[in-house]
């Protein structure tokens, strides 16, 4: 089943099982932490804290907390990035088996941020005509007594002072990625 907050594509597996975890947090909870993470997406600081007292009040382990958190947070900025409405999110999230008062917890957080969520997202997003550098090149790693070839991709935006992202890879992840991308575009353009 395709959902708009996923950008009109299946819901990943990985957030179909955390949708159990957030439904063992209270609707209030869910609305402070999502609140707290709202404001986190548009730039402020996320408190350590809040991951600790989310495991603490839901009974969860760290790890279930973390995983949580990366939930809602992936809801918040993939609904915003695919400007959903929200009365469209409330329904896809209670369509994956989130409870009715959980859904509309999220759902209004996201419909009070959306703005600042969208304006984020684009001023953190690479964009056609910003002055972005990129280089490629095959590297050796040792692997035992093996050289195997490890493709390193390095981008850089703006000024040559601003820090530069590297992403080792091995050549068969290349070409999913390089796949990956191929596909991305086609949707995107058959989008517009």
């Amino acid at each position: 089943m395709r959902f708009r907050f996923c950008w009109d594509v299946d819901c990943p597996d990985w957030l179909l099982a955390e949708i159990a975890t957030l439904s063992k947090l209270s609707s209030v909870k869910l609305r402070l932490v999502t609140s707290t993470l709202a404001k986190s997406c548009c730039g402020a600081a996320l408190p350590y804290e809040v991951v600790t007292k989310l495991a603490n009040d839901a009974k969860l382990d760290e790890s279930e907390a973390q995983a949580a958190v990366a939930a809602i947070r992936w809801v918040l900025e993939s609904a915003a990035g695919a400007a959903v409405a929200p009365p469209v999110l409330d329904s896809e999230l209670q369509q994956l088996g989130l409870p009715k008062e959980h859904a509309s917890a999220i759902t209004r957080v996201y419909s009070e941020h959306q703005a600042q969520l969208l304006i984020q997202l684009k001023n953190t997003s690479l964009q056609v005509g910003r002055n972005v550098s990129w280089s490629c090149q095959v590297v050796g790693v040792n692997v035992g007594e093996n050289l195997k070839p490890v493709v390193q991709l390095s981008l850089q935006e703006g000024t040559p002072s601003c820090p530069s992202t590297t992403v080792n890879m091995t050549p068969a992840q290349l070409y999913a990625l390089i796949h990956e991308l191929t596909e991305a575009r086609q949707v995107m353009e058959s989008i517009h």
